[in-house]
């Protein structure tokens, strides 16, 4: 719902309570944290025939070292910039990241605290897993998306999270043209003269704010007809 705040004029400004914010930056203060996750993620490309091996064996839910081989690469960045395998530069379908990171001890402790995951930009569709469990789901890149983690430590004191994030790189057709082909064809041919910017190309990280916090803030404004002046 909304709350009335303040009116100018005959301007009204209202705060918006419980919707979907813009997703604006995090930044520090003395009522907010924040805690990088940027630098070496361990990365697994899924080759595997029908490019779901990873859902199959819940790869989610243990380390990502325990299902193959994996590569260290950071974040944030693009697949074609981590490696000069042209089997990666064409690679098509689900990639998984994954990050340890421990946790604040004042998050934890401070039931008041609300503890937020957000990402910069996973291209293209997006599934992320925190210790397991299913948190959240994204599609289209290059913009920013959250989700609220505080739940989790309900269940008692978890000081270590493990974000496991799943990226499909399979662009979606733009709708006047037909797929070329069939279900289970891997195969990146595209349309453009640029590449596939796929991977999570924008920082990541943990920031809090108080359970009671200011998610949006809408500015009503007005001009009266019958003057040059202006309200809000």
């Amino acid at each position: 719902g909304f709350c009335h705040v303040g009116q100018a004029g005959p301007a009204v400004v209202w705060l918006r309570a419980g919707a979907a914010g813009r997703v604006l930056y995090p930044r520090e203060s003395l009522s907010q944290g924040r805690q990088e996750l940027d630098g070496l993620w361990s990365f697994h490309a899924d080759f595997s025939d029908n490019r779901r091996r990873g859902f199959e064996e819940q790869r989610y839910r243990r380390p990502l070292r325990e299902s193959g081989p994996t590569l260290d690469i950071p974040v944030p960045s693009i697949l074609i910039d981590i490696s000069q395998d042209l089997r990666l530069w064409c690679f098509v379908s689900w990639v998984w990241y994954e990050r340890e990171v421990t946790l604040l001890e004042r998050w934890i402790e401070d039931l008041r605290t609300r503890v937020v995951l957000r990402i910069g930009s996973a291209h293209f569709y997006a599934i992320v897993w925190v210790n397991g469990v299913d948190t959240l789901e994204h599609e289209r890149g290059y913009l920013p998306f959250e989700t609220n983690i505080s739940s989790l430590f309900l269940v008692g004191p978890l000081p270590r999270l493990c974000v496991t994030v799943a990226i499909n790189s399979t662009l979606s057709p733009p709708p006047f043209l037909r797929p070329r082909y069939p279900k289970g064809n891997f195969v990146q041919n595209t349309d453009f003269d640029f590449f596939n910017y796929a991977g999570l190309q924008q920082s990541v990280l943990l920031y809090t704010t108080p359970t009671t916090y200011i998610d949006d803030i809408i500015v009503t404004t007005c001009v009266e007809r019958d003057s040059d002046e202006s309200f809000w």
